[in-house]
């Protein structure tokens, strides 16, 4: 090829390649700074709580060390295939010690932070739009808050890169219906073994009472493994499934409290087919099934565009369509609290008047 043919090609590429969308973070964040400025200010910090030549200082610096900070994207469409172009932030921090271990300045907390922020609308844009991204990034934890004494678990079998595994997901229930999702893992089975670890990471962050699932041994065996003091609820619609039809009868009067005693499912009960009957009313409906489980699964089924995903590729997309879900379902809440305050103050007014 001439240099001309060359150049036209060239030419031709960038038209090809566009900018879809590149987000613009505050201006005030250090990953917006030049990297002299954010070096500068992280040694005048260890300098104030570390001078140099001072004794019995409680931080004691030790040298000094180079990280990388993710500190912006871009979304390009190259033809008709989406990537993601990251930029990164390399910088030179000092290295502070006290007497239990290391501690992080507070500018690299400042940094940490933000490179949470940027990694969390990246991997929302990445769970909706799909597309390729050249990099390993991590997944961070799902931040959830609240009194989530009721937990709904499912598995949900995945397609992967090399092979198959089984997503399972835990989603928990407060006292006030509100819902979140508590915590996920990919497993190669749908055994005890998984649910357990499942459990036992649900278990160091919420107090839960009572485990909704469908009929799989498995949960059975994970909770007595676990020793976590929590009942069991079988999904109705799934046990329905499996009787014939005397059976969903007897099922129906038991639930409706025209029989009292069971005949034909007396092992179902016994296992815990009707432990929601002594929930608050108002949750009986949500916590006897696992639908809620079910339809979030849907969510991340809609999300992979039926394609085979490296195990890593897809937890980031859970977990960005968890991260959300929990958002929205928060603002929900948050705007039916305020909504029942204007109906009562609007009540109050009118017999005012």
């Amino acid at each position: 090829m001439t240099s001309t043919q060359i150049q036209t090609a060239y030419q031709l590429q960038e038209e090809l390649i566009h900018i879809v969308f590149d987000p613009v973070f505050p201006k005030h964040w250090l990953i917006n700074k030049p990297v002299e400025e954010v070096e500068e200010l992280a040694m005048r910090e260890a300098e104030e709580v570390s001078p140099r030549y001072a004794r019995g200082k409680r931080l004691k610096r030790r040298g000094y060390a180079r990280y990388r900070f993710l500190a912006g994207f871009s979304v390009v469409m190259e033809g008709r295939r989406i990537e993601y172009r990251l930029r990164w932030m390399s910088v030179r921090l000092p290295v502070m010690y006290d007497g239990k271990g290391r501690v992080r300045t507070g500018v690299e907390r400042e940094l940490l932070r933000e490179e949470e922020d940027v990694l969390r609308k990246l991997l929302t844009f990445y769970s909706v739009l799909g597309g390729k991204m050249n990099a390993r990034l991590w997944t961070p934890e799902l931040e959830v808050e609240g009194d989530f004494q009721y937990v709904i678990a499912d598995g949900k079998w995945v397609k992967l890169r090399g092979g198959k595994g089984v997503l399972l997901v835990a989603m928990g229930v407060t006292r006030e219906g509100r819902r979140a999702v508590l915590d996920f893992l990919l497993a190669k089975e749908e055994d005890a073994r998984s649910y357990w670890r499942l459990f036992a990471r649900v278990w160091r962050k919420f107090n839960f009472k009572l485990v909704v699932a469908d009929m799989v041994r498995s949960v059975d065996s994970a909770l007595e493994l676990s020793g976590i003091d929590a009942k069991r609820q079988l999904c109705l619609n799934h046990v329905k499934r499996r009787l014939d039809r005397e059976e969903r009868e007897e099922v129906d009067l038991l639930v409706s409290g025209l029989l009292q005693f069971p005949d034909r499912v007396r092992e179902l009960v016994e296992r815990g087919l009707l432990s929601f009957l002594s929930l608050p009313q108002e949750l009986q409906r949500l916590l006897s099934t696992n639908n809620l489980v079910e339809s979030f699964n849907s969510l991340v089924e809609r999300r992979r565009f039926g394609k085979y995903h490296t195990p890593h590729r897809l937890l980031q997309i859970v977990w960005a369509i968890a991260d959300n879900y929990n958002i929205l379902d928060n603002f929900l809440q948050e705007w039916n609290n305020i909504h029942i305050l204007l109906v009562l103050f609007t009540i109050k007014t009118s017999s005012l008047n």
